[in-house]
């Protein structure tokens, strides 16, 4: 196995049919890296549909890295949608870097093998630019584990003009302050449009001979959406709290935008996905077919922050889902949103693509689907899913906390989701919780399972056995720019008696096979203070990761001591970030990204406490 694939890593077929003899670092990799790792697959490139282009003088390159596996970067959409629109551009190359397994990061820190991208096994330092994306907070370690493992200077105000351009973007770029020190620029919002404009324009700078400082400056000016962390200034009181955050060049937005497509028809998506060699989590067609949400549930970061709501057109979901099955031959198709019970033309959608792909055994996937009318239809939309299991987030078994965050399900509306399911054939159900709303009561805690119980019961009435429940629960993170943004998270010991008297309840049922699975405790804890936290946070995660710190949402890597020990040595007590109440006339540390609308939100949640202080009274 190893031969064969050392074979295919010295001699392979580029895009232009001329096979490529590889030396140097190329073989290094070859025969130090793939005849050692546990995975050599993930490591090789080469896969069917990269794109591979030639090298030209002028050209700008960009790593486009995603922080974590090949397994878990290839099943992102979002890495695909970059990839896709930088390669169109002419004079630009974009090539995929994930970062390595332990195993091998060993081996290449031993035999002097930098980070490298996958298409040309270029080193990552040789690039113009290294985009990162910023999915969660707990891969904030994995950020400095890439630029580590690439040779760059974590900081970027040490940085020197012949390292790449280190650039964010993602989810927790609106957020990003704890990981602020170690980029150049973070893009935030939509990235598919203004990651290629960005890229153009450095193009222009590059070109005109003009040094690291003059790009970013003429970035942060030429595009409101762009955030250059070190043009802007940041003091802290006697209390900890921040006092002053403010640019500190003329010019300089004082309140960073958003980037929005308009258009979702128009803009680029990739219907020639790259097929993996190794085994990746997610092997399907993945089409996004609504972005932003119209819920807005208090507790969600994504429903308030990609707005407004955008849908593409039946017509294009549908033509978009075809070129990809012809391309890749995957036989499920997901209609990816934020609650896709909301597009408003569902019902025609997946008509057509039944339609479309009739006979040829593809399935359609509808994940994040609401509990309403809209989901009760779910058996005569979807008859042709293999019946695996049906997954609703259900956040909290109360109605009364439902009410008050704006998650529109009803016990009655979920049961008779339920019951048309079994009807239908479904005899699995995954309920996605959550723990630590506020004004929530141990009589809503123990709702859980007996939400869980009436669900399997259910199902015993329709088909005479009772449905397999598996019962999801995480806690409470509160987030930047929702409602929930000055609350203060609830105490791990909150947690864990929650969590054990939940145990407990469970092993007094029987004849019910009903599963709980919990977050990870410590992890929810680790995210309650970076989700909030300022950029001297920055200094925290830098010591953990020289503890030890990465891969931090996997259980085989993540140890709570690497960063209990890095608050101690900073002199930062992450309960300031995490268990504390702000009050209004705070400044945020995310507020001069995108925090227009603060007021607006703060209100919201003086509504919710409200609606729950009077309820529970």
């Amino acid at each position: 196995m190893l031969r064969v694939l050392s074979t295919i890593c010295i001699r392979r077929k580029g895009v232009t049919g001329e096979s490529q003899v590889v030396s140097g670092l190329n073989e290094k990799i070859t025969y130090s890296l793939l005849t050692q790792v546990k995975t050599p697959a993930q490591y090789i490139g080469g896969e069917v549909n990269q794109i591979r282009r030639e090298y030209r003088a002028g050209d700008v390159t960009v790593a486009l890295a995603f922080p974590d596996t090949y397994a878990i970067g290839m099943s992102h959409l979002g890495l695909g949608i970059l990839y896709t629109a930088l390669n169109r551009m002419d004079g630009v190359i974009a090539e995929r870097v994930f970062c390595p397994w332990l195993d091998a990061a060993e081996i290449m820190r031993r035999e002097g093998i930098p980070l490298f991208s996958w298409e040309s096994r270029k080193p990552v330092r040789d690039f113009d630019i290294l985009g990162i994306s910023l999915q969660h907070e707990l891969c904030y370690s994995n950020v400095l584990y890439l630029l580590d493992l690439a040779g760059i200077t974590f900081e970027s105000i040490e940085r020197h003009d012949d390292e790449p351009l280190v650039m964010g973007g993602g989810p927790m770029a609106d957020c990003c302050e704890p990981v602020a020190d170690f980029f150049d620029l973070i893009i935030i919002g939509d990235g598919e449009e203004a990651l290629p404009a960005v890229v153009e324009a450095y193009r222009k700078l590059r070109d005109e001979k003009c040094k690291r400082r003059e790009i970013l400056l003429n970035l942060a000016r030429q595009f409101s959406f762009v955030y250059v962390p070190q043009f802007y200034h940041c003091e802290y009181g006697h209390d900890g709290l921040l006092t002053v955050c403010e640019p500190t060049e003329p010019d300089i937005p004082r309140c960073v935008q958003r980037a929005q497509v308009k258009d979702l028809d128009a803009t680029v998506f990739p219907t020639a996905p790259i097929i993996p060699y190794a085994e990746t989590t997610h092997e399907r067609i993945a089409i996004e077919i609504m972005r932003g949400c119209p819920q807005r549930c208090a507790f969600c970061h994504a429903g308030h922050t990609k707005g407004p709501v955008r849908c593409r057109s039946v017509d294009k979901i549908v033509e978009l889902a075809w070129e990809s099955y012809l391309n890749t031959g995957y036989d499920t198709v997901s209609l990816l949103s934020l609650s896709s019970s909301d597009y408003p033309g569902l019902n025609e959608l997946v008509t057509q693509l039944y339609q479309r792909f009739a006979g040829r055994h593809v399935g359609i996937s509808l994940p994040s689907l609401r509990v309403d009318k809209q989901l009760q239809e779910i058996p005569s939309q979807v008859t042709g899913v293999r019946r695996e299991g049906l997954t609703v987030a259900v956040e909290t078994a109360s109605d009364r906390i439902r009410r008050a965050i704006g998650k529109k399900v009803t016990d009655d509306d979920l049961l008779a989701t339920m019951q048309a399911a079994f009807e239908a054939g479904w005899h699995t159900v995954k309920l996605y919780f959550m723990i630590g709303f506020p004004g929530e009561t141990q009589e809503d805690i123990m709702a859980i399972l007996d939400l869980a119980v009436r669900i399997s019961n259910l199902s015993r009435e329709v088909t005479a056995r009772p449905a397999k429940v598996n019962a999801a629960i995480s806690w409470l993170v509160p987030k930047p720019h929702t409602p929930f943004a000055w609350i203060p998270q609830q105490s791990m010991d909150y947690f864990q008696n929650t969590k054990d008297m939940l145990i407990q309840a469970k092993r007094n049922l029987r004849g019910v096979p009903i599963k709980l699975k919990f977050h990870h405790l410590q992890r929810s804890m680790l995210e309650g203070v970076f989700a909030r936290g300022d950029r001297r946070l920055s200094r925290v995660i830098l010591a953990a990761y020289r503890a030890g710190a990465r891969f931090d949402a996997w259980d085989e890597c993540f140890d709570v001591n690497h960063y209990l020990e890095a608050f101690r040595q900073c002199n930062l007590d992450p309960a300031f970030y995490a268990r504390r109440t702000r009050t209004q006339n705070e400044i945020l540390p995310w507020q001069h990204l995108s925090g227009d609308n603060h007021d607006k939100l703060y209100q919201r949640l003086q509504r919710i406490m409200s609606m729950l202080t009077d309820e529970n009274e």
